[in-house]
């Protein structure tokens, strides 16, 4: 996707209609995934309890289902399931399936019972999801897996996950790969502070309840919407590390800035930073 336009305009439409976005996310991290879906401009509530996620999910316009927030999955059960009914988008963030059989087994479980948009983990997590089998201990991704070992072979194998689960594909690292199945994208935005910060996943993850809550979903065009996501995630994480820089900041320092780059996004940064190229 040599014209980043598209990525402009989906923000764009973020700010203009605020879709509605229902988050079932973990504890360590609900309350950057609620101010950085305020940030770029929609609107979250964070309801988990299953006796009312089905009413609340049914009046929102995407659902985000956090896998870290396993003690709630019965909750995510209830609200895929009607979220699946009305034909909302449902995003999955596959968080430690890596290094938990357990937590594997009931993503399979939610997946078959429920019409995921787009699952979005690290290269550990997404490879655990195509083999089924433990890939890490913890939730951070391997430096020795598939990933960087073999990239053209992952990325058949993503592509193949993907058209047999007839979902999107997303593998975050330090290039986001992006799949259907029928094309692939790399976005090279980011930087490394964003891996140093508990929850920039996560964050990602809301954020794309935000790109696919808008009204546009045409079939076609929800690849794009994911490709956007990264890149606008990415780019605020570039711009957050220079303010950080600047006042010689940590960690801490950078979260901040992240989630102020975002509210402080434009279409012309936008247009001005994006690195995105489609492999195939």
């Amino acid at each position: 996707m040599q014209d980043t336009s598209k990525i402009a305009d989906l923000f764009e439409s973020i700010q203009k209609e605020r879709p509605l976005v229902h988050c079932i996310t973990n504890m360590v991290t609900v309350n950057d995934c609620a101010n950085i879906l305020l940030a770029i401009g929609a609107s979250p509530t964070m309801a988990s309890h299953p006796l009312e996620v089905e009413e609340i999910t049914a009046g929102c316009n995407s659902l985000v289902c956090n896998f870290g927030a396993i003690k709630d999955y019965d909750a995510m059960l209830l609200a895929g399931k009607k979220a699946t009914a009305k034909k909302h988008p449902i995003i999955v963030d596959p968080v430690g399936i890596g290094g938990s059989s357990y937590r594997r087994n009931m993503l399979y479980e939610f997946l078959q019972a429920t019409k995921a948009s787009c699952i979005r983990g690290n290269a550990s997590e997404i490879q655990a999801l195509m083999m089924n089998q433990k890939t890490v201990t913890g939730v951070d991704a391997a430096k020795n897996g598939l990933y960087e070992s073999d990239r053209k072979q992952f990325i058949q194998m993503l592509m193949e996950s993907a058209r047999k689960l007839g979902t999107i594909l997303i593998v975050s690292g330090e290039k986001d790969l992006i799949t259907d199945g029928g094309s692939c994208y790399e976005v090279s935005n980011g930087h490394p502070l964003m891996a140093r910060i508990t929850g920039s996943g996560c964050m990602s993850s809301a954020l794309l309840g935000a790109f696919f809550g808008t009204s546009e979903k045409e079939e076609e065009d929800l690849i794009l919407r994911a490709v956007a996501c990264c890149a606008v995630m990415g780019i605020c994480g570039e711009v957050a590390a220079k303010e950080c820089e600047k006042v010689h900041g940590g960690t801490m320092t950078f979260r901040m800035h992240l989630i102020d780059a975002v509210s402080l996004l434009t279409s012309e940064t936008i247009l001005d930073y994006a690195r995105v190229r489609r492999l195939v």
